[in-house]
């Protein structure tokens, strides 16, 4: 005997089967070769976009569609990925102000799809292609800057309570302090550790000379190493959203490196000089 079922499971069935297909189908369509343009000042329009399509059309580079997607952004879809790089190179002589121009792949999932949220799966680097950045943060660097700051505003500290000193020195972790006497280094070290508790402070002296050592703790010097890698990790988001790349990857490795990934970015020297532009980078291209 064959076995049967009420109609409304059937029916659901077809339901589920005709919206997973309809939820699949972004993924027939070809992304489209693009040039984008951005900019953080506020100055691109559609009059700017009318003279790069102008001057695109003069080349002979066929333009699919040109638009602008958002306040500060552009995407010119084109017909031909070979005219990419041409495209580019006429987007640049044109705009002679502060402007991103970088390679990309646009989605041509149609606008019915969308009004449904439908969208086309999002490959990763092994599949899609794109760039692989290393980027490592300075980490001394940023300690010596801290101990910089430190300095500036113990001398200003010492000098709103007319406390005389002779110098100061920043050297590996330490902050040193010269003064005159050991008075007024007694009177300094009162009132620097009111202040600057992340320092062990120690005195020394040398005949008639009296110093200050002013040394970071090992926990004060890893707060400010991750400080470091968060403010570059911020940095580095903000510059990745000048490329208009979906699905991005900016996440640390170990202590002191961050890494980037950008799928479908085809323009690698762009990509380096707005990501890499602090930091000392480490590049390669991935396989597309």
């Amino acid at each position: 005997m064959l076995n049967r079922y009420p109609l409304w499971k059937y029916l659901l069935i077809l339901i589920v089967c005709v919206v997973g297909v309809i939820y699949a189908l972004p993924n027939l369509y070809p992304q489209d070769p693009a040039v984008q343009i951005s900019t953080t000042n506020g100055s691109l329009g559609s009059q700017q976009l009318d003279r790069v399509t102008q001057a695109l059309a003069e080349d002979d580079i066929q333009v699919k569609s040109a638009a602008m997607t958002g306040n500060n952004t552009a995407l010119i879809r084109l017909n031909d990925a070979e005219q990419q790089l041409p495209a580019r190179d006429v987007v640049d002589d044109v705009l002679d102000g502060d402007y991103t121009v970088a390679l990309n792949l646009a989605d041509s999932t149609p606008s019915w799809l969308t009004s449904l949220s439908a969208a086309p799966m999002k490959l990763g680097l092994d599949l899609r292609g794109g760039v692989h950045f290393l980027l490592e943060v300075d980490m001394k660097a940023a300690v010596e800057q801290r101990l910089e700051a430190t300095a500036s505003a113990i001398r200003a500290d010492l000098r709103d309570q007319r406390i005389r000193y002779r110098s100061t020195d920043v050297d590996d972790n330490a902050l040193h302090l010269e003064f005159a006497n050991a008075e007024d280094r007694d009177a300094a070290r009162d009132q620097i550790s009111q202040t600057f508790n992340e320092f062990q402070l120690e005195n020394r002296d040398e005949g008639r000379r009296a110093f200050l050592d002013m040394t970071l703790t090992e926990q004060s010097i890893k707060d400010i190493q991750d400080y470091a890698v968060q403010q570059n990790l911020t940095t580095i988001r903000n510059r990745v959203n000048e490329l208009g790349v979906s699905e991005p990857l900016v996440q640390r490795q170990g202590p002191s490196r961050i890494v980037v990934e950008l799928p479908g970015v085809q323009d690698t020297a762009e990509a380096k000089r707005i990501v890499g532009a602090t930091a000392n980078l480490e590049f390669r291209l991935e396989a597309r």
